[in-house]
């Protein structure tokens, strides 16, 4: 009778993990390398985009015609008797070459109700009232409308002819 005895076990190659001698991280796929460089060239077109809009949007709002509107509108002012910012860039950048806000809806209900909101005496809540204003302050957003937009002029007109106006504010 022969007994078979087992062989031991062969040593293997990589000892199994320790504290002392952890495995070591595998090398990147060559999957997650492309990715990888996926999302850097996508940044890139990302920060290039902002970059150009940054410049093309400066330029937008302060083109030849947004100026030329800006010095219509300070004659205007001036003419009129209303005071004038010293910057004229600062017209240039609120309106550009539309009017921006401004000229948006200036007759329509909301708008409206801002004004009639912003006509008032100052107080927050329960003093707030609405007040006689001055026709200069409501002029001054006539003659925005009628260097942007002459065509939004008449309706606004109709709206603050309701409103009852005087000379409150000294000179």
């Amino acid at each position: 009778m022969s007994t078979v005895i087992p062989e031991p076990p062969a040593a293997e190659s990589n000892p199994p993990p320790t504290e002392s001698n952890p495995t070591p991280p595998s090398p990147p796929t060559p999957r997650e390398h492309s990715n990888r460089l996926m999302y850097w060239i996508a940044a890139g077109v990302v920060v290039v985009l902002v970059i150009v809009g940054v410049v093309v949007f400066d330029e937008a709002q302060t083109n030849k015609e947004a100026k030329d509107k800006a010095k219509q509108l300070t004659q205007k002012f001036e003419a009129a008797g209303l005071p004038v910012p010293a910057d004229i860039n600062s017209i240039v950048r609120s309106l550009g070459t539309d009017g921006g806000a401004v000229c948006k809806n200036p007759a329509n209900a909301l708008g409206k109700a801002t004004l009639n909101d912003l006509l008032s005496n100052g107080a927050s809540f329960v003093g707030r009232r609405p007040v006689i204003v001055d026709r200069r302050i409501l002029l001054g957003e006539g003659l925005i409308l009628q260097v942007y937009c002459p065509e939004k002029l008449k309706p606004y007109q109709d709206k603050i002819l309701k409103l009852k106006t005087d000379d409150t504010v000294k000179q």
